[in-house]
C-alpha cells in the first residue's frame, strides 16, 4: 500500500517530469532526477547538464517545509524550488542564500542557462540522433491570379533538362531506380505533353464555346499523358502512350431514350486511352468489351460501365447550385461534416501523444439539394454505416453516419474526399464502378461535350440558340472549373507534391 508521503512523491515526480525534464530535453541538456528524498513533504534533486555547464536544482512538494530542509538543500543545490501555492515562503526558508522560487518560474531560469551555455550555435546533445531534412511535401504559390502561377509551374516543365529534373525526383521518392536512357525518354515526353497541354489551353482563352470545349478536352488529354509519364512505374515513352489512343479514346456515346443533351450516354470501354490512364493511377474500372449500337442495348451492359451526361454533370460539386436549376436529377455528391454532438467523449487533439485512439467517429452528411435518400446515401463508398436521416435547422437533408477508420488517425483518412477552390469538401459517388479521382471525372464530360459540338449539331445549335439554351450556362461554368481546378491537379500529380494556390492575405 502507498503511504502517503510516497503518493507525494509520485505527483512531485509526474509535475517535475513535465515541467522540468521534458523542457529541459528539448533545450538539448541531459536532466535526470538524482534524488527522492520523503523527508517533510518530500523533494526531489536534478540534475541538468549541456556542453561544460552543470546545474543542480531540488523541487519540494510544497514550500512549507521545514527550515531544516531548505538549509540542508542549500549546501547541494544552487536553486530551490518548491511546488504549488506560496504560503509564507518567507517563514520557512529564513536564512537561505540560494533562490527559492515557485516551479512555474523555471522556464525563466533555464533560459539563462541556456544564454550562458551557448554561443552564436547551440550545444548538440552527445545522444542526439543524426538529423535528416524531410523532404519538400508540397508547393505554395501566392499570386493575385493562382491559374497563372500554376500555368508558370507546368511551364516550366516544358524544358527536357526540368523534366528529367522532376523525373529523378519521382524517383526518389519511390525509392526505385530507373535506367538513364528511360529518364530520359520520359522527360521528352513530359516536356512534349506539357507543351501540348499550354497550347490548348491558351488558346481556349481565345475562341468560341465549341472551340473551348475542344481545346480543353485535347489539353486535358495532355495533362493526362503528362501525369502518366511522371509517374516512375508509368510508361516509358510517349510513343507507348500514343498506342494506347489508336485504339480509341477509351469512351463512347450513344444516344439516350430522347433527343436531348441530358439523355446522352457515355461508356466506358476496355481498350483505349481512358482505361490505360485509369489503370496507371490506381483507380477501379469498369467497362465494356464493345459500344453497344443501340440504347435498348444498354440493359447487356456490366453494371456501372455507363453513365449519362446529367449523371456527369451530377458528380461535379462545383456546379451544384445550377445542377438543381436546370436538371431534376439527384446530384451525386454529399458534405461530409464531423458531428460533435455524437463525438463529445472526444474531440481531435493534433499535437498529443498520449490521447486514447479513436477508431471510429460520426459524421453528418449534408445533401443541399434534398434530393437524395437514405438508399442514395448507402451508395456512397468508404466505411460508412448507421445511416439516418435526421432533422436540422440549417438548409439541406441532413444524415447521421458512422465512419469506421480503425489504424487512422483522423475519420478523412478513411474517406476519398474531393477539395477545390469551388468547394472544400464533398464526396463524391465515383463513376464507372470506382473512379472518383475529379480530373479523371471532368475528362469524361469534357469528351461527351466533345462529341455533342463535333457530331451531334442538331443538340448543339439549340445549346447554342435554341430551346437547350438552358443547358448553356452550367456548361460555360463547368469549363471556368476546368481552367482552373484541372492545372492544379495535374500539377500536383506531375510533381507528387501537394499544392497550394492562393491569393496573397487568404486563408490557407
Amino acid at each position: 500500500m502507498n503511504t502517503g508521503s510516497q503518493q507525494r512523491l509520485e505527483i512531485l515526480r509526474r509535475d517535475v517530469e513535465r515541467i522540468i525534464i521534458q523542457p529541459l530535453t528539448s533545450h538539448s541538456w541531459v536532466a535526470k532526477i538524482d534524488q527522492e528524498c520523503p523527508d517533510g513533504d518530500g523533494y526531489l534533486i536534478i540534475s541538468a547538464c549541456r556542453a561544460n555547464f552543470t546545474h543542480r536544482i531540488a523541487v519540494l512538494y510544497s514550500c512549507g517545509t521545514s527550515n531544516q530542509t531548505y538549509k540542508k538543500l542549500e549546501q547541494q543545490v544552487d536553486h530551490i524550488f518548491y511546488n504549488g501555492q506560496p504560503y509564507h515562503v518567507s517563514e520557512y526558508a529564513y536564512g537561505i542564500g540560494k533562490p527559492v522560487s515557485p516551479v512555474e518560474e523555471f522556464h525563466s531560469v533555464m533560459l539563462k542557462w541556456n544564454s550562458a551555455s551557448s554561443g552564436k550555435f547551440a550545444p548538440i546533445s552527445t545522444d542526439q540522433e543524426p538529423i535528416t531534412a524531410a523532404p519538400t511535401t508540397h508547393r505554395l504559390l501566392l499570386s493575385e491570379e493562382p491559374v497563372k502561377a500554376i500555368w508558370l509551374r507546368l511551364r516550366q516543365m516544358q524544358s527536357i533538362k526540368f523534366s528529367k529534373k522532376i523525373i529523378i525526383e519521382r524517383i526518389k521518392q519511390d525509392q526505385i531506380s530507373l535506367d538513364e536512357e528511360i529518364i530520359l525518354s520520359k522527360a521528352e515526353g513530359l516536356a512534349y505533353s506539357i507543351r501540348n497541354a499550354a497550347d490548348y489551353f491558351h488558346e481556349s482563352d481565345t475562341k468560341n464555346l465549341s472551340q473551348r470545349i475542344l481545346n480543353l478536352y485535347y489539353g486535358s488529354l495532355s495533362l493526362a499523358f503528362s501525369e502518366m509519364l511522371a509517374s516512375p512505374s508509368g510508361p516509358k515513352t510517349l510513343g507507348e502512350i500514343e498506342s494506347f489512343t489508336k485504339q480509341g479514346h477509351g469512351l463512347a456515346t450513344i444516344d439516350g431514350q430522347h433527343e436531348s443533351m441530358s439523355d446522352l450516354v457515355i461508356i466506358g470501354l476496355t481498350q483505349g486511352f481512358f482505361p490505360s490512364w485509369m489503370k496507371a493511377i490506381n483507380q477501379t474500372f469498369i467497362g465494356a468489351a464493345k459500344k453497344p449500337r443501340q440504347y435498348n442495348e444498354i440493359a447487356n451492359l456490366t453494371e456501372n460501365s455507363w453513365i449519362t451526361i446529367e449523371q456527369l454533370f451530377a458528380t461535379i460539386p462545383e456546379v451544384s447550385d445550377l445542377f438543381t436549376d436546370v436538371f431534376e436529377g439527384a446530384p451525386r455528391y454529399v458534405i461530409p461534416n464531423y458531428d460533435q454532438s455524437l463525438n463529445h467523449n472526444h474531440s481531435f487533439n493534433f499535437t498529443s501523444k498520449t490521447a486514447p485512439v479513436i477508431s471510429q467517429s460520426y459524421i453528418n452528411l449534408i445533401d443541399d439539394s434534398t434530393r437524395l435518400t437514405l438508399e442514395d446515401i448507402a451508395l456512397f463508398p468508404g466505411p460508412i454505416s448507421e445511416i439516418r436521416e435526421i432533422q436540422s435547422s440549417n438548409s439541406g437533408k441532413h444524415f447521421q453516419a458512422a465512419i469506421s477508420h480503425e489504424g487512422l488517425k483522423y475519420w478523412w483518412q478513411a474517406l476519398d474526399i474531393h477539395h477545390s477552390p469551388f468547394k472544400r469538401d464533398a464526396l463524391i459517388l465515383p463513376i464507372f464502378g470506382g473512379v472518383s479521382e475529379s480530373r479523371a471525372i471532368c475528362v469524361t464530360l469534357l469528351y461527351a461535350l466533345s462529341i455533342i459540338v463535333r457530331y451531334r449539331p442538331s443538340i448543339w445549335r439549340r445549346i447554342q440558340e435554341g430551346d437547350f439554351d438552358h443547358y448553356r450556362v452550367i456548361i460555360e461554368t463547368f469549363l471556368t472549373i476546368v481552367e482552373r481546378v484541372l492545372p492544379e491537379q495535374f500539377l500536383e500529380k506531375i510533381t507528387g507534391q501537394k499544392v497550394f494556390a492562393k491569393q496573397p492575405g487568404s486563408m490557407f
